[in-house]
């Protein structure tokens, strides 16, 4: 089991309900991805795995953590894509995803995202 951990400050993080100018969104993208590869450097390399990623806010507000799944997340996975964690995010590499949230950051504009590696479940086959 490996974690990656990233801190996003609110000028960083944004979800599927925001709407964001393409080049805001194409910036922050970069910036979580690029993030993720450097927070991930030093992890083992995996031929598959399945990820837990945990969303955490800064307070115990109502939230909707699978708004960050084709948002945060998938750059984050991006970069551990990059930096060689995984040889892909397809369904082949990355058999499984869930999303769950993660007690508050406790710190105001501060988001937290971990991402928990794990060997896929052996599949019985037919």
């Amino acid at each position: 089991m490996d974690t990656i951990t990233l801190d996003i400050p609110r000028a960083w993080w944004w979800t599927a309900n925001d709407r964001l100018h393409w080049a805001q969104r194409a910036q922050r993208t970069r910036w979580v991805r690029q993030m993720a590869a450097h927070a991930a450097r030093g992890t083992r390399k995996h031929s598959r795995a399945d990820i837990n990623a945990y969303v955490a806010y800064p307070r115990q507000n109502r939230a909707d953590p699978s708004n960050v799944a084709a948002t945060v997340l998938k750059a984050a996975i991006d970069g551990l894509v990059d930096a060689g964690v995984l040889p892909d995010d397809d369904s082949e590499h990355l058999p499984a995803l869930t999303i769950r949230r993660d007690p508050p950051t406790g710190r105001a504009g501060v988001y937290r995202v971990r991402l928990v590696l794990t060997r896929p479940d052996q599949e019985a086959t037919p």
